[in-house]
């Protein structure tokens, strides 16, 4: 496996995380107490949302490496 193989396993595993993320985010605010602490979560949530279309635009832009 080449180093640009390496990489794309590298963002992958970080779009998983951040789906992971957004999952845990989306939850505690659907069960948050108070509207301020739900904002604060559905915020993060939406951080995670973007983070995750960055990683993806970056995977997008690195071609595989040919055996």
């Amino acid at each position: 496996m080449g180093s640009g193989d390496d990489f794309r396993v590298l963002i992958q595993f970080a779009i998983r995380e951040e789906q992971k993320a957004q999952r845990t985010y989306a939850d505690l605010a659907a069960r948050a107490g108070d509207s301020y602490t739900k904002s604060i979560l559905e915020g993060l949530h939406e951080q995670e949302v973007q983070h995750e279309k960055k990683l993806e635009a970056l995977l997008a832009s690195i071609e595989p490496t040919r055996a």
